[in-house]
């Protein structure tokens, strides 16, 4: 059982290493300048590396997923599985979650999970926040765009007018016009 005292905090002189997931999921190790796989990443971890995984595009800290991945695929490599019976509680107790489950096993300091949906709340709500921003910046963008359109649009019919002529007057009939028109 892990001691309610131990928490997953970086070691107070320990630099931690930083990898970028792209879009096409390549896992790119800013500090040594080259991609790395899953593997890498449990080799990293094996020799107290601390590593921080960071999805490039959202900025979001995704390090727990990842290495759920890792335990993911290890387990799949695994000529031995974990008990039928093991697997099924952690569905039916954990809701699917191995996380949720050893949550109830006591496994986690007790307000880590509050912490975790705290932490969540937040993310999603600045997430929305940027999101909104964002939105009412391109309809801000748009509506001047339609403005400075529309205001450009106007100067090019009143300079196509015809001198003499109001804009509101009919288009005067040319000669031979007449016979378009039957």
């Amino acid at each position: 059982m892990i001691n309610q005292n131990e928490t997953m905090t970086s070691k107070p002189n320990s630099k931690v290493k930083i990898i970028k997931r792209y879009q096409n999921r390549k896992l790119y190790d800013t500090q040594q300048s080259c991609y790395v796989t899953l593997d890498d990443i449990a080799k990293m971890i094996r020799t107290n590396e601390e590593v921080m995984v960071i999805d490039n595009k959202s900025k979001n800290d995704i390090t727990a997923a990842t290495l759920t991945q890792i335990i993911f695929e290890a387990e799949k490599k695994a000529s031995q599985y974990a008990p039928l019976f093991t697997l099924r509680e952690i569905i039916q107790n954990g809701n699917g979650s191995i996380s949720g489950y050893l949550a109830k096993l006591g496994a986690f300091p007790q307000d880590y999970m509050t912490k975790q949906q705290v932490n969540n709340v937040n993310v999603e709500a600045s997430s929305s926040d940027s999101v909104k921003q964002n939105l009412e910046n391109r309809v801000a963008t748009a509506a001047t765009r339609y403005n400075t359109d529309t205001t450009a649009k106007v100067a090019a019919e009143k300079a196509t007018v015809l001198p003499g002529l109001q804009q509101d007057d009919e288009t005067p009939n040319l000669p031979g016009s007449s016979l378009l028109n039957n």
